[in-house]
């Protein structure tokens, strides 16, 4: 059979999925190798600096530097509640005292005569990394990092926004070719919370909404429309690098902007494993060292279940081959779905002047048309 390797996103029953965590300073590592762990225990921890005052006490106190050397009740590394004197100054032969109090709690970082600045320094911030992943440690890197590995069924998307999340997999029962509303989210009975719902052509900014009020951690569908981007993120989004947005939930499009269908890939992999826990995380950067937004769902506490999915199908995505479902990723076809019907092996030119490999593609329209092997992309 005729065919070609391809890049695409994955949409597989079972990968191995590694993931590391990492540390922004020194700290401390809490698990060891071997270890088994959920997705919401805290595999790192570490702490932050506290903020700094500064407390300008010559000019709190109205008294040149020299002169409030001499009163400094505080100094270097002694530890201040707030309130506590930090100067005291007599005046008139002790009949007159003007005093300055500590305006936070902390530890004296420093004080300098030259101009009587005085810092305190707040006590440091816990700092917690989570395992994101539920799995086993398979490697450490002391005061740094960890790297947990786990098998897992994995769903890579287009584009998403909004960090990392655990939740439940819950299908959404909606073709696939329907816009959520939020018509569709008040009709639901079950419990949202916490759930990862997938499914969908697209969501309305009222379904967003809706989905939102019913407290569900992640929504992964098909496609958004720009507007409805922007009205949920609250600004424009630079479609560079994603992942810090303050939103309610994570949102996932698995098959990019516009209108366009989630596939039914997704949709049977989200049935199979609904109910399932799962971690979610829509960064996406498109740059050098590319990252996608994904639902991870380990397979550990449902492995019985694989053998009803194709463990070899990610393999054969993975291939353009005839007979291989695509969709064309470029203009003038852009959006549109088909089957490969022909692979022809020499390369043809293409109205743009170009000598290209290109394929034979019957389209769900009926028509048949000639597209670069560039502008496809399994689904």
């Amino acid at each position: 059979m005729q065919q070609a390797y391809t890049p695409a996103l994955q949409v597989t029953p079972k990968a191995k999925v590694s993931k590391l965590r990492e540390l922004p300073l020194a700290g401390k590592v809490l698990v060891r190798p071997g270890d088994e762990v959920r997705a919401d225990d805290a595999v790192l921890s570490a702490e932050l600096p506290g903020d700094l005052t500064i407390v300008r006490v010559a000019d709190r106190m109205g008294f040149e530097p020299h002169e409030v050397v001499r009163g400094m009740k505080a100094v270097v590394g002694q530890s201040v509640a707030e309130g506590q004197l930090l100067c005291e100054i007599r005046t008139f032969f002790g009949f007159f005292t003007s005093q300055l109090l500590s305006p936070s709690a902390g530890t004296v970082e420093f004080f300098t005569s030259s101009n009587a600045h005085l810092g305190i320094r707040h006590a440091p911030v816990p700092l917690f990394v989570n395992a994101y992943i539920s799995g086993i440690v398979s490697g450490v890197e002391e005061g740094k990092a960890v790297t947990i590995e786990t098998d897992a069924a994995l769903v890579q998307g287009i584009f998403g926004v909004g960090g990392e999340r655990q939740g439940v997999v819950y299908a959404l029962n909606i073709g696939n070719n329907e816009q959520v509303t939020v018509e569709h989210i008040g009709r639901i009975k079950d419990n949202l919370e916490k759930r990862i719902i997938v499914g969908g052509l697209s969501f309305t900014a009222d379904g967003l909404a809706a989905a939102a009020g019913r407290g569900v951690s992640a929504v992964i569908t098909g496609s958004v429309d720009s507007t409805v981007l922007r009205e949920f993120t609250g600004r424009e989004i630079a479609v560079s690098v994603t992942g810090d947005e303050d939103v309610p939930f994570t949102l996932i499009i698995t098959e990019g902007f516009g209108k366009l269908p989630v596939s039914e890939r997704v949709m049977n992999l989200a049935r199979h494993y609904e109910g399932k826990e799962a971690s979610v995380n829509g960064a996406t950067q498109v740059r050098a060292g590319a990252m996608r937004p994904e639902l991870i769902i380990p397979l550990a506490q449902s492995s019985a279940q694989t053998s009803s999915l194709s463990e070899g199908a990610e393999e054969e995505t993975r291939f353009l081959r005839t007979g291989a479902r695509v969709r064309i990723i470029r203009v003038p076809y852009f959006g549109q779905f088909g089957e490969i019907t022909a692979m022809p092996p020499e390369p043809q030119r293409i109205p743009s002047g170009a000598l290209v490999r290109v394929l034979d593609v019957h389209l769900d329209n009926g028509d048949e048309v000639v597209v670069p092997r560039a502008n496809v992309e399994l689904v």
